[in-house]
């Protein structure tokens, strides 16, 4: 079950439905929600997955979760530049204002996390749960509360595989969710 789990809400399988929702909820016309779902798509997830597919596959990183900390640089770095390019992909289609305003959070949080873990192993998972929920919550209010439920679930994933300490856990969580709320303060939607 922590197996399936930890598969399901991997950060980077995870953006792709989370941008759909996003996009398609935010977009005036069903022609631009899906062009910037399919800008975030790729840029968000699809080039990462690849590139931690290509990685596993060359023996770069022993698993598709890149489980050791000294892996992880690299394929965060290269998410950072996708993720980049995607934000800069959001503004020149004019992709609405909830697009902008989750693409910069996506990108403050991969950098911050990115930094983190260069000097320690920080949950990328519990950073992206608590993103994704805190980010639903901003734009929808109590209406996507029950979405916070996978945060404690995700987390109880992790820490029964062992591929992290609670307090790794609880700076992802932390940190994502105050990056989402500041950024999201920033623009004005909260």
């Amino acid at each position: 079950m922590a197996n399936w789990i930890s598969d399901i809400f991997n950060p980077y399988y995870l953006s792709a439905p989370f941008f759909f929702i996003i996009s398609f909820a935010s977009s005036p016309t069903v022609f631009i929600g899906l062009i910037s779902w399919l800008v975030a798509s790729l840029f968000f997830s699809v080039l990462p997955v690849w590139d931690i597919h290509r990685r596993v596959r060359l023996g770069l990183v022993g698993d598709v979760h890149i489980s050791s900390r000294r892996e992880r640089v690299k394929p965060f770095i290269f998410s950072f530049c996708c993720a980049v390019l995607g934000l800069a992909s959001i503004y020149l289609i004019g992709a609405t204002d909830a697009m902008k305003t989750v693409s910069w959070t996506v990108v403050i949080t991969g950098a911050v996390i990115t930094i983190i873990t260069a000097f320690w192993k920080i949950s990328l998972h519990a950073a992206g749960i608590s993103s994704v929920a805190a980010v639903l919550i901003a734009l929808y209010g109590v209406r996507a509360l029950p979405v916070a439920f996978f945060v404690p679930v995700v987390l109880w994933a992790r820490l029964t595989l062992k591929k992290h300490t609670p307090w790794q856990l609880l700076a992802g969580a932390l940190v994502a969710a105050a990056i989402a709320i500041a950024v999201f303060w920033q623009f004005g939607l909260v």
